[in-house]
Protein backbone atom coordinates (compact mmCIF):
# COMPACT_ATOMS: atom_id res chain seq x y z
CA UNK A 1 0.00 0.00 0.00
CA UNK A 2 1.16 3.71 -0.70
CA UNK A 3 0.35 7.11 -0.52
CA UNK A 4 0.68 9.71 -2.59
CA UNK A 5 -0.06 13.02 -3.78
CA UNK A 6 -0.27 16.21 -1.58
CA UNK A 7 -0.15 14.23 2.03
CA UNK A 8 2.79 12.41 1.01
CA UNK A 9 4.69 15.02 -0.16
CA UNK A 10 3.71 16.80 3.27
CA UNK A 11 1.72 19.67 1.45
CA UNK A 12 -1.47 17.86 3.25
CA UNK A 13 -4.21 19.92 5.24
CA UNK A 14 -7.41 19.31 6.86
CA UNK A 15 -9.45 19.80 3.82
CA UNK A 16 -7.22 17.12 1.41
CA UNK A 17 -8.07 13.69 0.40
CA UNK A 18 -6.60 10.67 0.68
CA UNK A 19 -4.89 9.44 -2.49
CA UNK A 20 -3.46 5.65 -1.93
CA UNK A 21 -3.04 2.68 -4.18
CA UNK A 22 -3.20 -1.21 -3.32
CA UNK A 23 -1.62 -3.84 -4.68
CA UNK A 24 -3.11 -7.60 -4.46
CA UNK A 25 -1.43 -10.68 -5.11
CA UNK A 26 -2.92 -13.17 -7.26
CA UNK A 27 -6.06 -13.28 -9.77
CA UNK A 28 -9.68 -11.59 -8.94
CA UNK A 29 -12.62 -12.00 -11.02
CA UNK A 30 -13.97 -8.35 -11.76
CA UNK A 31 -16.81 -9.67 -8.72
CA UNK A 32 -14.34 -10.50 -6.24
CA UNK A 33 -12.39 -7.34 -7.04
CA UNK A 34 -14.70 -4.96 -6.29
CA UNK A 35 -15.59 -6.65 -3.20
CA UNK A 36 -12.65 -6.91 -1.89
CA UNK A 37 -11.88 -3.18 -2.43
CA UNK A 38 -15.66 -2.61 -0.87
CA UNK A 39 -14.49 -4.47 2.29
CA UNK A 40 -11.16 -2.78 2.94
CA UNK A 41 -12.77 0.46 2.69
CA UNK A 42 -15.43 -0.20 4.83
CA UNK A 43 -12.69 -1.44 7.53
CA UNK A 44 -11.99 2.12 7.67
CA UNK A 45 -14.66 3.85 8.61
CA UNK A 46 -18.47 5.02 8.34
CA UNK A 47 -18.98 5.01 4.44
CA UNK A 48 -21.46 8.08 4.06
CA UNK A 49 -21.34 6.56 -0.07
CA UNK A 50 -18.90 5.38 -2.37
CA UNK A 51 -17.93 4.59 -5.95
CA UNK A 52 -16.54 2.11 -7.80
CA UNK A 53 -15.38 2.49 -11.80
CA UNK A 54 -12.43 2.01 -13.95
CA UNK A 55 -10.92 4.99 -15.74
CA UNK A 56 -10.74 4.78 -19.82
CA UNK A 57 -7.80 2.97 -20.90
CA UNK A 58 -7.18 1.06 -17.42
CA UNK A 59 -6.62 -2.62 -17.20
CA UNK A 60 -10.04 -4.82 -16.28
CA UNK A 61 -8.31 -6.10 -13.00
CA UNK A 62 -7.74 -2.77 -11.52
CA UNK A 63 -10.86 -0.66 -9.80
CA UNK A 64 -10.90 2.89 -8.08
CA UNK A 65 -12.89 3.23 -5.46
CA UNK A 66 -13.93 7.17 -4.69
CA UNK A 67 -15.10 6.86 -0.74
CA UNK A 68 -17.27 9.63 1.25
CA UNK A 69 -17.02 8.94 4.67
CA UNK A 70 -19.60 10.28 7.38
CA UNK A 71 -16.81 12.12 9.57
CA UNK A 72 -15.79 13.89 5.83
CA UNK A 73 -12.94 12.42 5.07
CA UNK A 74 -12.75 11.48 1.25
CA UNK A 75 -10.49 8.79 0.10
CA UNK A 76 -9.34 8.09 -3.51
CA UNK A 77 -8.02 4.44 -3.72
CA UNK A 78 -6.54 2.08 -6.60
CA UNK A 79 -6.78 -1.56 -6.18
CA UNK A 80 -4.27 -3.31 -8.96
CA UNK A 81 -2.15 -6.57 -8.90
CA UNK A 82 0.80 -6.12 -7.06
CA UNK A 83 2.52 -7.61 -10.27
CA UNK A 84 2.08 -4.44 -12.15
CA UNK A 85 3.95 -2.15 -9.85
CA UNK A 86 7.08 -1.36 -10.72
CA UNK A 87 8.99 0.58 -8.13
CA UNK A 88 7.63 4.02 -6.05
CA UNK A 89 6.63 6.64 -7.93
CA UNK A 90 8.63 10.21 -6.86
CA UNK A 91 6.48 11.52 -4.28
CA UNK A 92 5.05 8.65 -2.70
CA UNK A 93 5.40 6.32 0.19
CA UNK A 94 5.00 3.13 1.06
CA UNK A 95 3.44 2.59 3.78
CA UNK A 96 2.91 -1.53 3.25
CA UNK A 97 5.25 -3.33 1.31
CA UNK A 98 5.37 -7.21 2.11
CA UNK A 99 7.12 -8.18 -1.51
CA UNK A 100 9.43 -5.28 -1.53
CA UNK A 101 7.97 -3.92 -4.88
CA UNK A 102 8.18 -0.76 -3.87
CA UNK A 103 11.78 -0.45 -2.85
CA UNK A 104 13.21 0.61 -5.92
CA UNK A 105 12.37 4.33 -7.45
CA UNK A 106 10.20 4.32 -10.57
CA UNK A 107 9.17 7.50 -12.48
CA UNK A 108 6.13 6.43 -14.83
CA UNK A 109 6.41 7.64 -18.24
CA UNK A 110 3.42 10.06 -17.58
CA UNK A 111 6.28 12.17 -15.74
CA UNK A 112 8.65 12.71 -18.62
CA UNK A 113 8.40 15.38 -21.14
CA UNK A 114 5.85 14.95 -23.68
CA UNK A 115 7.09 13.64 -27.06
CA UNK A 116 6.36 15.20 -29.98
CA UNK A 117 3.19 13.35 -31.12
CA UNK A 118 1.85 14.24 -27.39
CA UNK A 119 3.32 17.80 -27.61
CA UNK A 120 1.64 18.90 -31.15
CA UNK A 121 -2.02 16.83 -30.00
CA UNK A 122 -1.91 19.55 -27.04
CA UNK A 123 -1.49 22.27 -29.39
CA UNK A 124 -4.18 21.30 -32.07
CA UNK A 125 -6.83 19.89 -29.14
CA UNK A 126 -6.34 23.32 -28.09
CA UNK A 127 -7.04 25.60 -31.13
CA UNK A 128 -9.84 22.86 -32.37
CA UNK A 129 -11.47 23.86 -28.92
CA UNK A 130 -10.92 27.94 -29.54
CA UNK A 131 -12.39 27.48 -33.27
CA UNK A 132 -15.35 25.66 -31.80
CA UNK A 133 -15.52 28.63 -29.33
CA UNK A 134 -15.34 30.98 -32.26
CA UNK A 135 -18.28 29.24 -33.57
CA UNK A 136 -20.41 28.96 -30.25
CA UNK A 137 -20.29 32.83 -30.03
CA UNK A 138 -21.59 33.03 -33.52
CA UNK A 139 -24.63 31.42 -32.53
CA UNK A 140 -25.55 32.94 -29.36
CA UNK A 141 -24.58 29.76 -27.57
CA UNK A 142 -22.28 31.20 -24.38
CA UNK A 143 -22.42 28.45 -22.05
CA UNK A 144 -20.78 25.79 -24.87
CA UNK A 145 -18.23 28.36 -26.09
CA UNK A 146 -17.40 29.06 -22.29
CA UNK A 147 -16.80 25.15 -22.09
CA UNK A 148 -14.72 25.01 -24.96
CA UNK A 149 -12.35 28.11 -24.11
CA UNK A 150 -12.05 25.84 -21.17
CA UNK A 151 -10.88 22.80 -22.91
CA UNK A 152 -8.19 25.18 -24.90
CA UNK A 153 -6.96 26.79 -21.43
CA UNK A 154 -6.27 23.15 -19.97
CA UNK A 155 -4.43 22.47 -23.37
CA UNK A 156 -2.01 25.89 -22.95
CA UNK A 157 -1.82 25.05 -19.30
CA UNK A 158 -0.20 21.33 -20.34
CA UNK A 159 1.92 23.15 -22.84
CA UNK A 160 3.10 25.70 -20.30
CA UNK A 161 3.72 22.95 -17.77
CA UNK A 162 5.71 21.20 -20.42
CA UNK A 163 7.98 24.27 -21.02
CA UNK A 164 9.01 24.31 -17.72
CA UNK A 165 10.12 20.76 -16.75
CA UNK A 166 6.95 20.34 -14.55
CA UNK A 167 6.82 16.52 -13.41
CA UNK A 168 3.41 15.18 -14.79
CA UNK A 169 2.35 17.82 -17.30
CA UNK A 170 -0.86 16.24 -18.91
CA UNK A 171 -2.46 16.98 -15.40
CA UNK A 172 -2.03 20.27 -16.53
CA UNK A 173 -3.23 23.07 -13.49
CA UNK A 174 -2.63 20.32 -11.05
CA UNK A 175 1.04 19.62 -11.75
CA UNK A 176 1.56 23.44 -11.57
CA UNK A 177 0.03 24.14 -8.31
CA UNK A 178 1.74 21.00 -6.83
CA UNK A 179 5.45 21.02 -7.59
CA UNK A 180 7.65 24.00 -7.20
CA UNK A 181 8.04 26.98 -8.46
CA UNK A 182 4.23 26.89 -8.71
CA UNK A 183 4.23 29.31 -11.02
CA UNK A 184 1.07 30.33 -13.32
CA UNK A 185 0.91 32.03 -16.37
CA UNK A 186 0.46 35.85 -15.80
CA UNK A 187 -2.56 36.03 -18.09
CA UNK A 188 -4.41 33.25 -16.62
CA UNK A 189 -7.13 34.88 -15.13
CA UNK A 190 -8.05 36.20 -18.09
CA UNK A 191 -8.92 33.71 -19.41
CA UNK A 192 -11.97 33.64 -17.22
CA UNK A 193 -15.50 34.44 -18.14
CA UNK A 194 -19.24 34.37 -16.71
CA UNK A 195 -21.12 33.10 -19.73
CA UNK A 196 -23.61 35.78 -19.34
CA UNK A 197 -22.23 38.50 -21.68
CA UNK A 198 -21.47 37.75 -25.06
CA UNK A 199 -18.22 40.36 -25.33
CA UNK A 200 -16.56 38.49 -22.15
CA UNK A 201 -17.05 35.21 -23.56
CA UNK A 202 -15.67 36.96 -26.49
CA UNK A 203 -12.29 38.36 -24.67
CA UNK A 204 -11.61 35.12 -22.14
CA UNK A 205 -11.59 32.90 -25.56
CA UNK A 206 -9.01 35.76 -27.52
CA UNK A 207 -7.35 35.50 -24.19
CA UNK A 208 -6.89 31.70 -24.11
CA UNK A 209 -5.87 32.28 -27.86
CA UNK A 210 -2.86 34.87 -26.95
CA UNK A 211 -2.08 32.24 -24.27
CA UNK A 212 -2.03 29.13 -26.59
CA UNK A 213 0.07 30.73 -28.87
CA UNK A 214 2.90 31.65 -26.06
CA UNK A 215 3.08 28.30 -24.13
CA UNK A 216 3.16 27.01 -27.47
CA UNK A 217 6.30 28.73 -28.46
CA UNK A 218 7.78 28.21 -25.12
CA UNK A 219 6.94 24.34 -25.09
CA UNK A 220 8.45 24.36 -29.10
CA UNK A 221 12.11 25.73 -27.65
CA UNK A 222 12.14 24.01 -24.69
CA UNK A 223 11.07 20.52 -26.53
CA UNK A 224 12.70 21.78 -29.97
CA UNK A 225 9.83 20.10 -31.57
CA UNK A 226 8.20 22.07 -34.31
CA UNK A 227 4.49 22.95 -32.82
CA UNK A 228 3.23 25.41 -35.97
CA UNK A 229 -0.10 25.07 -37.20
CA UNK A 230 -2.30 26.38 -39.60
CA UNK A 231 -5.45 26.24 -37.23
CA UNK A 232 -3.67 29.03 -35.09
CA UNK A 233 -4.25 31.32 -37.40
CA UNK A 234 -7.48 29.80 -38.36
CA UNK A 235 -9.32 29.89 -34.84
CA UNK A 236 -8.03 32.98 -34.61
CA UNK A 237 -9.36 34.66 -37.77
CA UNK A 238 -12.61 32.53 -36.87
CA UNK A 239 -12.48 34.42 -33.33
CA UNK A 240 -12.34 37.85 -35.00
CA UNK A 241 -14.77 37.43 -37.47
CA UNK A 242 -17.26 37.50 -34.45
CA UNK A 243 -16.04 40.71 -32.99
CA UNK A 244 -16.59 42.14 -36.54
Amino acid sequence: MELSCSLAAGRGDELSDIDAGVGYAGALAPEELEQEGIDVVRTVGDVADLLVHTLPGWPPETRRFAVEYSDGVQLDLVFMPASRRQGLPDGSVALVDKDAALVEAWKPAVADPPGHREAREWVMLGWWALSDAAKHLRRGSLHEAAERISEGRQQALRLFAAARGIPYPSFGLVSLLDFAPFELPESLKRTYCVPDNRAAVRRAAVATADLLTSVSEDAADALDFDLETPWADIARRRLAAVSA
